[in-house]
């Protein structure tokens, strides 16, 4: 299979290098032309993941028309905030009914829709082989070839497991699901929660807060899913609760980074402003955030980390609004009622 990587940043790196292990015709697309010509000279991203190194025979190219024509499969994983004009860019040049696989996570602004939602709207005619790739999944072990899992969904089952063929290998297993809201949002809320595992590690809180703050956090990111039709079962998969253990606990996630940093009193702005890459929580809090207020889901985390992020609340006042809540019963009546 012809394969083209669109996204030179760290996930994107990590993926050519397991990818090139099985593939020999397969190229990786980057935005800027200098970024290019480093990447063909070095073979390695010192700014996004060093230490790890594309193979030679990867092609790598900053022109888009030849990154993806005639490509059966391309794989895009670009910040969510730039995968629509990109997606609209390559269209023109995209095989017919090539597959195209989202790894990127996150949610299209303002609606809060699902990334494969806004590449389907702008590949109608061309291809409905729309594939995700979600899961517990950092860039800097799958570069390194350490064992790990992750879900790839689609609406098209042949399409998910020609993916599925392509990513498995001895360290990488691979799963696939028909619950591509399920699999997005749970890529792309757990975010939120991976910021509020950094706050309270970053207060000193210890392991019994962050057991308190995954597991509720699993909630509330269930009961939003719902809402939009995503299946329950889903987040409790790799896509899920999977995804939402390794972005809580491990300092490769630049979401739960952030979080540290906004306990230690530092600004969203400020933070920003001294990373070269995207924290994806930050955008994802604020698109859910506004659609929870709408139409009315709980989401008592999101708003708190909401609050810290705009200068409303202290991340000791945030706690303290987490903690001194009225009483609940554990398990969410309607989510109980879907289970049933």
């Amino acid at each position: 299979m012809r394969i083209s990587m669109i996204g030179a940043g760290g996930w994107g790196i990590a993926m050519i290098a397991h990818l090139a292990h099985n593939n020999k015709d397969i190229t990786l697309y980057c935005r800027n032309q200098e970024t290019a010509l480093a990447l063909q000279k070095n073979r390695e991203s010192k700014k996004y993941l060093p230490g790890i190194f594309i193979p030679e025979h990867v092609h790598i190219t900053s022109n888009l028309k030849e990154a993806t024509i005639d490509k059966e499969c391309i794989i895009i994983s670009t910040p969510s905030s730039a995968l629509e004009d990109t997606i609209k860019d390559l269209s023109i040049y995209l095989k017919k009914d090539a597959i195209v696989v989202c790894a990127s996570k996150g949610l299209s602004y303002p609606d809060g829709g699902c990334l494969s939602d806004v590449i389907a709207k702008q590949l109608k005619g061309v291809t409905d082989n729309i594939v995700v790739l979600s899961g517990p999944n950092h860039a800097e072990e799958v570069g390194k070839g350490l064992p790990a899992a992750t879900v790839v969904a689609s609406k098209k089952e042949r399409a998910a497991h020609a993916v599925q063929d392509l990513y498995m290998s001895s360290n990488f297993r691979v799963y696939c699901s028909t619950d591509i809201i399920g699999v997005e949002y749970g890529g792309a809320l757990k975010n939120i929660i991976a910021i509020a595992s950094g706050v309270q590690d970053g207060l000193g809180l210890g392991d019994n807060s962050r057991a308190a703050l995954i597991t509720r956090g699993l909630n509330e990111i269930t009961r939003f899913g719902v809402a939009f039709g995503a299946k329950p079962e889903t987040f409790y998969g790799l896509s899920g609760i999977g995804d939402l253990i390794a972005t809580c606990t491990s300092t490769h996630s630049r979401n739960y980074n952030a979080g540290i940093k906004l306990a230690n009193g530092m600004t969203k702005n400020q933070i920003l402003a001294e990373t070269s890459m995207v924290v994806e929580g930050f955008r994802t809090t604020e698109i859910v955030y506004s659609i929870a207020q709408k139409i009315g889901i709980d989401m008592p985390i999101t708003s708190e980390i909401y609050r810290l992020m705009h200068g409303i609340h202290s991340p000791r006042q945030a706690v303290d609004c987490l903690m001194t809540r009225s009483k609940k019963n554990e398990t969410d009546k309607r989510l109980h009622e879907i289970f049933e």
